[in-house]
């Protein structure tokens, strides 16, 4: 079995990805909502090559700071921050450090590989253009009030995720909503995707789809069903499927194997 899952640019991350660059281009502000699982998380760090950044700037000692970068870091601009359940000061104060610990990244690989003797800037967002944050459904007032200020002190796209009714809600705040320039709506895999989606999925497991197999055949509908275009389900319910097929030995992902998977899963309204 193969468990590296690569990431699939489907046509709803490609508007994404279009909208982001639009708020990057103009300094905008930019709120994107979308029902919970269609992808707006996984989206948004794939953009900002999250996964990559998060570990350069993970660092807990100043010999590490570095260790671990590559030319690839000069091309990351965007900063990904997952709205928590505190103060307003802890949240600008963790913004600020993610800041602060990428641009101090750049400059110790800069002087390591080219030996230039670039000083390190405490200037804030000076090599960033766009930052995300994600669940703003959490924010209070004060903390939606600090994220304007940065927005204005350093003249940096900004773009808001969160859950239908987002865009409502912000609108009650005048000095913040007049600043949004952009919304976009996240929505949910297209069944021809979730088909091309699930393909992909088979080859992650070592697989293939037979669609003249009516065995394969059923089993892609019921996931399909039972999946409704959600692309976190389609995530979870393949972890699923690999763990039986793997505990039963099986070579081959029936509707019983589905149905086993699902029933393994909590799975509300989709």
């Amino acid at each position: 079995m193969n468990n590296t899952s690569a990431f699939i640019e489907t046509k709803e991350y490609k508007r994404f990805a279009e909208f982001c660059d639009a708020c990057v281009k103009y300094q905008y502000m930019g709120v994107c909502y979308g029902l919970p699982g269609v992808g707006k998380t996984l989206s948004s760090r794939y953009y900002a090559n999250w996964d990559y950044l998060e570990k350069q700037i993970s660092y807990r000692h100043s010999k590490s700071i570095g260790v671990h970068a590559d030319e690839k870091i000069f091309d990351c601009h965007t900063l990904f921050y997952t709205a928590p359940a505190v103060s307003a000061s802890k949240m600008t104060n963790a913004i600020d450090l993610m800041d602060s610990k990428l641009n101090m990244v750049k400059t110790i690989y800069r002087f390591t590989v080219t030996g230039e003797e670039e000083q390190y800037t405490t200037k804030s967002f000076e090599d960033i253009n766009l930052l995300i944050v994600d669940e703003i459904d959490r924010l209070k007032l004060q903390s939606l009030e600090q994220l304007r200020d940065i927005y204005d002190q350093n003249k940096i796209a900004m773009i808001f995720i969160g859950m239908p009714g987002i865009e409502k809600k912000l609108s009650r705040y005048p000095q913040l909503y007049s600043r949004i320039g952009f919304a976009h709506e996240f929505d949910r895999l297209s069944k021809d995707e979730t088909h091309h989606l699930l393909a992909y999925k088979w080859e992650e497991l070592g697989l293939s789809i037979k669609l003249e197999d009516f065995s394969d055949y059923e089993a892609l509908a019921s996931i399909i069903k039972i999946t409704n275009g959600n692309f976190r389900l389609i995530q979870r319910l393949f972890s699923q499927i690999e763990r039986i097929l793997e505990i039963n030995q099986l070579t081959s992902i029936t509707t019983q194997v589905v149905e086993a998977a699902r029933d393994s899963l909590v799975i509300g309204i989709k």
